[in-house]
């Protein structure tokens, strides 16, 4: 399930990564939002954009995962930004990733045919919605060489109806207050998808019910990767969730569609286990469900491509 992307976010750990290097933090002065900038020893041969899910940052983010550490030894430069503004349709953090980029692409003279970036959750959300506005709209600073996500919710019509479930079920205090949240949020933001399905469409990033499968048709030439845990017997347990819940129905659905239209490099990853929260609590929708080191060797094939 989806978490808020741009609730207030806490203050972040101070952190550093394998080299000892303490990442640079960026600021503009017209904007509450800022990233991190990590450089790698030797000259940049790309651009790696890792963004947070929600109620995260980038420091948090740094200290779940190795994949940072693992781009910089390749020469990548990692670029993790904090949202403390944004609005639904992620085009505050649109403009926001084009000013960050291009200003990394000039300072240090990379090509912006080098540029991967992805995320869990509410990022993976953002980097697929950039990758096919950069095709369908063409009004992004760049087109991603490749796309990755952890546990993405894709489809708005079905997460719509999913969240009414939530609430009919009332199972959990957090699964319960989220999907009052979330509704509150989409319907805010496009209405109700009995009246207003156009919107839904024109918002999400995959529609099972759209023969091409909606803005998902925009990713055909733009090799992505998708990680997610079902957990299902945990979902049971602490949610009251069953498949039809989850973000898995939607994610292996899109890879489906998109290999059916001959895409070659729609990749998934199906995981079991892995998911930990950083406190150790057991939790499919996290960071850890993401193999670092081959997670970057699948940006490295694409970006040498």
């Amino acid at each position: 399930m989806m978490n808020i992307r741009y609730f207030t976010l806490l203050l972040g750990l101070f952190c550093t990564n394998l080299f000892g290097q303490t990442p640079e933090k960026i600021t503009f002065k017209d904007t509450q939002n800022h990233y991190l900038k990590l450089l790698p020893k030797d000259k940049p041969e790309g651009i790696l954009v890792i963004l947070p899910g929600g109620g995260e940052n980038g420091e948090k983010v740094m200290n779940q995962i190795n994949l940072d550490d693992l781009a910089l030894e390749k020469n990548l430069i990692v670029l993790l930004p904090t949202w403390e503004d944004g609005d639904f349709g992620f085009h505050i953090e649109q403009k926001f990733l084009d000013r960050m980029v291009k200003d990394t692409v000039e300072k240090h003279k990379i090509s912006k045919d080098k540029i991967s970036m992805g995320g869990l959750s509410g990022g993976g959300m953002l980097a697929f919605t950039y990758a096919e506005r950069a095709i369908r709209d063409k009004n992004t600073y760049f087109i991603p060489n490749s796309v990755f996500a952890l546990d993405a919710p894709l489809d708005y019509e079905n997460m719509y109806y999913r969240l009414q479930r939530e609430m009919e079920r009332n199972y959990s205090d957090i699964g319960t207050n989220e999907a009052k949240f979330l509704t509150a949020e989409m319907v805010d933001a496009m209405g109700t998808p009995d009246k207003n399905r156009a919107n839904y469409v024109r918002e999400s990033m995959f529609s099972y019910r759209e023969k091409d499968g909606g803005n998902a048709k925009y990713l055909l030439n733009i090799p992505i990767l998708i990680y997610t845990e079902p957990g299902i017997i945990w979902q049971m347990e602490n949610r009251g969730r069953d498949i039809y819940d989850l973000n898995v129905a939607d994610i292996t659905a899109m890879i489906n569609l998109l290999r059916l239209k001959g895409h070659k490099n729609a990749d998934l990853v199906i995981t079991n286990d892995r998911g930990i929260r950083p406190d150790g609590t057991r939790h499919p929708h996290s960071w850890s469900i993401m193999d670092s080191k081959e997670c970057l060797n699948w940006i490295l094939k694409h970006m040498k491509a």
